[in-house]
């Protein structure tokens, strides 16, 4: 076991040294710190959400309040349950040349898993199943949103596999929960009406 163990971490650190350096250009410098950033993100979100309230619809309402319920339970229950209790270093704590590009320090919550993709893969689970046409557009955010996380040093590979994973069984069980709910409501639900692919 320790041996499995040991080349486990062993491709940990190899996949991290090949995103964080191996892919290490000019292009991605400028984008990605901006792109893994909660503070550019968090207008987007609001804007986001404003647009599913006011232009969604019926649809668009149970959307935005899943997704709400869902972060408001996701990254707190993370952080408390796993992210402090495991308290895994991060990769700049661990390797002298890891590239931090955002200037994170080893003062916060631990590296596993990572809130960020765990939060963006459950968020692209609740849009596909509201809006799956949009299926390409939720998927592409949560993967580079994923990559971002290695490539700018503050996650290993296996903490955003692990985010991903947990956030795939997460947001299934929020739309799960949201159809319950749905079925019992007086409220209207979405496949009460006629489109049947509503504009996102």
């Amino acid at each position: 076991m320790s041996w499995l163990l040991h080349t486990l971490a062993g491709i940990d650190v190899w996949l991290f040294n090949a995103i964080n350096h191996g892919l290490s250009n000019g292009l991605f410098d400028a984008v990605m710190p901006m792109f893994t950033s909660v503070t550019w993100w968090r207008p987007v979100y609001v804007i986001g959400l404003v647009l599913l309230l006011w232009k969604g619809g019926v649809r668009g309402r149970w959307a935005a309040a899943t997704l709400v319920v869902m972060i408001a339970i996701f990254d707190p229950l993370s952080t408390i349950l796993l992210k402090n209790p495991i308290d895994r270093l991060r990769p700049f704590n661990v390797l002298p040349d890891a590239i931090n590009l955002i200037g994170m320090v080893g003062n916060g919550a631990g590296s596993f898993p990572s809130n960020h993709a765990l939060n963006n893969t459950a968020a692209a689970v609740i849009l596909h199943h509201y809006y799956p046409q949009r299926t390409w557009l939720w998927v592409s955010i949560a993967a580079l949103m994923a990559f971002s996380r290695i490539y700018v040093g503050v996650h290993w590979p296996s903490d955003v596999l692990g985010g991903a994973l947990l956030g795939l069984v997460g947001g299934y069980g929020m739309v799960v929960l949201a159809r319950f709910i749905q079925q019992r409501s007086p409220l209207p639900r979405p496949d009460d009406h006629s489109e049947q692919h509503p504009r996102a």
